[in-house]
């Protein structure tokens, strides 16, 4: 109907067609407004949420202490992650999302470039601190006097993913002693050489001490001598084992010469004013100031400490000694 050539329907029609455009824009502009707070809740996580990696079982109770000192501290989100062994966890590392930092043993990083698995890639790995001393024990049977004389003999080195496996691998080459490996660890191990079933052992770690405590006297096992090969400087410290260690298998008054590696907290080496650099310096700091300031002060550690073929992240660098430590004490689990 058309009144002074005024189409009324094709008004109405207008009307309608103009109505429906605007709520289209204005949902439009919500859907977006909403997705855009979407997306800054979930950068401002991710900016403050820290994925940190524990390479053994038997570390996940100190991963989830770290966890619980640096949680909520300037906004930090710590999330604990179970790995599957240092050399694995090299790997996350480097190319795993959402792997951050992980605790693992600094030799992995000395086995990876031998064998080249990474090619250039590990250069891009650092560590924060160095939270302990992993001594490498061989226990072997009595009558087996020296390294030299496992040649050829059964030795308990742990599965690929061990600490162990890397110790034996990179100790006993550099030594040019050739071996028949068995791939068990811990209990195992120590069963099959109670029982003659292997030569020798190798054990690594906090864990083989209270383990390897539960020998009994007169059990025909020793602990032998392990001098520091040449090749291996930049991988390995010299160490002394006591009696005070293992008293029924080293005896009063007498020390046994081994190597070490270290227990390090790794990172990737993000370049400065980097996105993730800022949140590792954030996160670096927070650990500084709650879980190793109460262990240094607990336990007189010095967590700036040098690791052999390991550089120091440029943050760990800047704030070590320069963060004071926290007014509360903390319950934290014992590493050896």
């Amino acid at each position: 109907m058309c009144f002074g050539g005024v189409c009324v329907f094709e008004g109405i029609w207008v009307l309608k067609n103009a109505f429906a455009m605007f709520v289209a824009a204005l949902l439009a502009v919500v859907l977006s407004t909403a997705a855009r707070s979407e997306d800054l809740r979930s950068l401002k996580l991710n900016q403050s949420t820290v994925g940190l990696l524990a390479s053994q079982p038997s570390l996940a109770e100190n991963v989830l202490a770290m966890a619980n000192a640096i949680d909520h501290t300037d906004g930090l989100r710590v999330l604990p992650i179970i790995g599957r062994g240092s050399l694995q966890s090299i790997n996350d590392l480097l190319f795993l999302r959402g792997v951050d930092a992980a605790l693992l043993s600094s030799d992995s990083l000395a086995f990876v470039k031998k064998h080249n698995l990474y090619e250039d890639e590990t250069g891009k790995l650092a560590y924060l601190a160095k939270l302990a001393t992993l001594n490498v024990v061989v226990v072997a049977r009595k009558e087996i006097a020296g390294i030299d004389n496992l040649a050829g003999m059964r030795v308990a080195t742990g599965p690929a993913n061990s600490d162990e496996f890397v110790a034996a691998e990179l100790i006993f080459d550099a030594l040019g002693t050739t071996f028949e490996r068995v791939p068990t660890t811990g209990k195992n191990s120590l069963a099959a050489l109670l029982d003659g079933r292997i030569d020798a052992a190798v054990f690594v770690g906090a864990p083989s001490y209270s383990l390897l405590n539960t020998i009994k006297a007169n059990s025909g096992l020793h602990i032998l001598s392990l001098s520091l090969p040449e090749t291996l400087t930049e991988t390995y410290s010299p160490a002394i084992l006591e009696n005070k260690d293992f008293p029924r298998l080293i005896a009063e008054g007498t020390v046994v010469e081994t190597v070490a590696a270290a227990l390090i907290l790794a990172v990737f080496d993000w370049p400065e004013r980097s996105e993730r650099f800022y949140k590792m310096r954030k996160f670096n700091k927070a650990l500084l100031s709650t879980y190793l300031a109460s262990r240094s002060a607990e336990e007189g550690t010095n967590f700036s400490a040098a690791v052999p073929g390991w550089k120091q992240y440029l943050t760990a660098k800047d704030l070590m000694g320069t963060t004071k430590a926290p007014q509360q004490s903390l319950t934290i689990t014992t590493l050896q």
